[in-house]
Order: structure tokens, then sequence, then C-alpha cells
């Protein structure tokens, strides 16, 4: 991420646009925090898992600071729905 992305993060964002490997980065920093999220939309999944991001989501997803399940909706978007994504949506439905 470039600095001026950085300090804006800092301030705090209303969205946030990024890769699972980058967010768990920018978490294991504190740089960011996911205390106060809303929503998670989980875009391309079928594409995340085919280029192994499956562990940075489950990171995400199970032991990041994310609010308790049911506070926030999760969102997965797949253009296929292989067993993999079904997979990777069972564990999300399950800590929701």
């Amino acid at each position: 991420m470039f600095c001026g992305q950085l300090r804006e993060l800092e301030r705090g964002v209303d969205i946030l646009v990024t890769t699972p490997g980058c967010l768990v980065d920018l978490l294991e920093r504190a740089t960011v925090s996911l205390q106060m999220i809303r929503y998670l939309a989980l875009d391309e999944a079928n594409r995340m898992l085919d280029m192994g991001f499956e562990p940075q989501i489950r990171k995400i997803v199970e032991q990041m600071d994310m609010p308790l399940p049911g506070v926030r909706p999760t969102m997965l978007f797949s253009a296929t729905f292989p067993k993999e994504i079904q997979l990777l949506e069972g564990l999300v439905q399950a800590l929701i």
C-alpha cells in the first residue's frame, strides 16, 4: 500500500477493498481493525481459492478481531460453486 493509503486507513474508512493476504498483513501489523466491521464480502471466492488464499480467508473469518458471529453478515460471491466454495461457505455459515 502507498503511504497515503495507510494514513487514510489510520483515520478510518467506510469501505476497504484489498486482497486476503494484504488484509491479514494489515491486521497483524495493527494497521487496521475489523472490530467495527458491519459487512464482510468475499468476491470471486473461487478464484481466491484457486490462487491459494484459503488459509488467509480462514484466518480472517475465524481468528482476527471480527465482531461476534451473528453481528455482521458475511457475503460470499463466486461465478461458480465448486466443492471448495461449498466447504468455505459451510465454514462461513458455521461462524455466523
